[in-house]
């Protein structure tokens, strides 16, 4: 019986292996190239309604600012404004800011209420406030803004002025009432008094301040929801006429970062 050389055995293993490797690699090659070519399964969707431009918070939602868009169900808001409900919802005024084209959700919008009380927070009461040229910030504080009060009191011909009243949210300036059906004066943008939203040991507090001393108001900005660590300041304290080393001149402060 001859003998198989081992050397043609192992160039013909190497051989059967390369074609089985080839094989191997076209089938993987095919099945790649099938599920990156095959059609996508296409997505429900769903119609929704949507702002056809950005709106800020504060603006009442028009007709005119809306529009119905289909998007993937998988995106679509359990209280999103839908081209059936969203009539009962136009009119009312954006808590806050939407973007074009994202679907509207219920709760970026002002419940609007008949009644001014209703708009009140049940542990809270509304409280009314004279304010000037400088008070309304050149009156442009909006209902729905958050402010800061400061006592300012002179007493022996001494000045001071301290926090009164932290993070306090205006209802309404004049007339111009946060989530109240109102009539034409809604539009009127001139005021000469804000309604605050307190406790009713806040409110008596108010009460005593404004009988002993003025009010000074500063506005927040909306991300601004934190403590401002502000404490009493005085004359003497600003100047530095109460503390050692009276007399070197008084020290200015630059910039507001420090």
């Amino acid at each position: 019986m001859p003998r198989i050389n081992r050397n043609v055995v192992y160039i013909l293993v190497a051989l059967l292996l390369g074609v089985l490797a080839s094989f191997m690699a076209i089938q993987y090659i095919n099945g790649q190239v099938a599920a990156r070519t095959h059609a996508p399964v296409q997505a429900k969707t769903r119609a929704v309604v949507v702002p056809t431009h950005d709106l800020k918070a504060g603006d009442t939602l028009t007709a005119d600012d809306v529009a119905s868009r289909d998007i993937p169900q998988d995106f679509v808001p359990a209280d999103v404004l839908t081209p059936d409900n969203y009539g009962s919802y136009l009119g009312q005024v954006l808590r806050t800011p939407l973007a074009q084209g994202a679907p509207i959700p219920t709760t970026a919008l002002e419940q609007i209420a008949d009644h001014f009380s209703a708009i009140i927070n049940p542990d809270d009461v509304a409280y009314t406030i004279q304010v000037n040229e400088t008070n309304s910030i050149s009156g442009l504080i909006v209902p729905g803004d958050h402010i800061d009060i400061l006592l300012l009191v002179s007493k022996n011909e001494k000045d001071t002025i301290r926090p009164l009243l932290s993070d306090v949210l205006v209802l309404a300036t004049g007339k111009r009432a946060r989530g109240l059906k109102t009539g034409d004066h809604a539009t009127d943008s001139s005021f000469s008094n804000v309604t605050l939203e307190l406790s009713p040991r806040n409110a008596q507090r108010l009460s005593m301040a404004k009988k002993i001393g003025q009010l000074r108001v500063m506005l927040r900005s909306p991300e601004n929801r934190g403590d401002l660590n502000l404490k009493l300041l005085s004359e003497a304290d600003l100047l530095g006429t109460g503390r050692p080393g009276y007399g070197r001149g008084v020290q200015f402060i630059i910039g507001g970062s420090h």
